[in-house]
């Protein structure tokens, strides 16, 4: 059975041990920067299970001293945490996690700060 649900709860389970994760939106009220944002999941079919690519969305404070500095380390650490990992949810699926890129984002409207990172997972259901 396919079940997209339990790859986004364990994967946020995971980024959260590094950074504070919400999927698709952030709650407008009490969100403390930095934080991170699971986006733009997209699914493709395989022969034996999907492919999952997604965007890691990291957001800080920009008027905070070293907030950009301190984005690439949450970028870094994301990274080297996601890159290669294994998520299992017995009974549901096995999946295999893999880093695409990394890039900066612009948003003059906002005193924030922006990096994404866009990753991918290929799953395979039991």
């Amino acid at each position: 059975m396919y079940r997209t649900k339990d790859f986004i709860e364990e994967l946020r389970a995971q980024l959260d041990l590094i950074l504070p994760t919400y999927y698709e939106e952030a709650p407008s009220k009490a969100t403390r920067f930095p934080y991170c944002v699971i986006s733009g999941i997209k699914v493709t079919d395989l022969a034996q299970g999907d492919q999952i690519y997604f965007y890691l969305d990291i957001w800080g404070d920009e008027k905070a001293p070293e907030t950009t500095v301190a984005l690439e380390e949450y970028c870094d650490l994301l990274r080297n945490g996601l890159s290669g990992a294994v998520l299992v949810r017995e009974g549901s699926f096995g999946a295999h996690l893999g880093f695409d890129s990394q890039n900066p984002m612009q948003d003059s409207e906002f005193d924030i700060a922006h990096r994404r990172l866009s990753m991918s997972a290929r799953i395979f259901y039991n």
